[in-house]
């Protein structure tokens, strides 16, 4: 069924459509204002099916739960077009996955690869701490919102979510997830599987190929990348050898102490303190990361 969402239209009477900003497999989302507001603030997300599937009552339950909490867009309303549900939640800004390309170099500086583990490890640690876990890491869901000459953080998309003691099995199969998940070993998702496959994805914006083989030969790659995981890094970048290196352990050990890893972070880089701000540029009105 096709729906008429030119920018300009109005919607359940009080939103005015902007621009279709993002299309996903699940969802489409556009810019969305107030029909009195005069900037586009809020997106719109809506589902590609008509079905009020699990995906759209997961997010929404989890964006209700992450309500008031710093790093998380904060859902505003939900309607209805065409029997199409969509969620209505201020903007994120741009994904970590744009930014990365409109740079010629595909790679953020050593420092701010440290400062977005950190924002993206806050709000990991927020999220298990109410309830969920993402179970979708990857660099299309790690947004950075330009705010009072600032680059502030966020993460989204939490259609693939779960309740964190669920016994609901993780069955996908991507190349930048923990081994035990990718392969079968173990489905179960825990909430340090968050941090470890926030670290391969971190990797990749640091410009560090871990795996240079074809996805037949991946477990292998894997398992040997495990076994020694500082030496994929070199010494500017050995910490987050460190931090991969402590989280298999925390992990395998079934430990429930974390401290070690914030630890690590605090003195990962001389001089250069882990919450302080991103650094970047502005090009012709665009921004640029360093």
């Amino acid at each position: 069924m096709s729906i008429d969402m030119r920018p300009g239209k109005v919607i359940a009477k009080k939103y005015v459509l902007g621009d279709e900003i993002n299309c996903g497999s699940f969802a489409r989302v556009f810019q969305i204002k107030k029909i009195n507001e005069k900037e586009f603030t809020k997106v719109l997300k809506m589902g590609k099916s008509n079905e009020l599937n699990e995906k759209y009552q997961t997010e929404v339950s989890i964006l209700k739960c992450c309500r008031g909490q710093k790093s998380f867009p904060q859902i505003t309303d939900e309607i209805s077009i065409n029997n199409f549900k969509c969620i209505v939640m201020t903007h994120s800004g741009e994904s970590v996955a744009d930014l990365l390309e409109r740079k010629p170099t595909q790679k953020f500086s050593n420092s701010n690869i440290l400062r977005m583990t950190t924002s993206l490890f806050r709000a990991l640690d927020t999220l298990h701490r109410i309830g969920f876990v993402h179970r979708d890491i990857h660099k299309g869901n790690m947004m950075l919102k330009l705010s009072n000459g600032l680059l502030v953080f966020n993460l989204i998309d939490f259609g693939n979510g779960a309740v964190a003691k669920s016994n609901l099995k993780y069955q996908f199969n991507s190349m930048s997830i923990n081994i035990n998940l990718n392969f079968g070993k173990s489905l179960d998702y825990a909430p340090i599987d968050d941090f470890i496959n926030s670290i391969y994805c971190l990797t990749k914006c640091a410009g560090i190929k871990l795996f240079n083989v074809r996805f037949d030969a991946m477990i292998q790659a894997k398992e040997k990348f495990h076994r020694d995981p500082c030496a994929a890094y070199d010494a500017s970048r050995k910490w987050m050898g460190l931090i991969m290196k402590k989280l298999l352990e925390i992990k395998n050990d079934q430990l429930k102490d974390h401290k070690p890893v914030w630890k690590i972070l605090d003195t990962a880089i001389p001089h250069c303190l882990p919450t302080s701000p991103i650094k970047f540029k502005i090009i012709e009105d665009e921004v640029y990361i360093e």
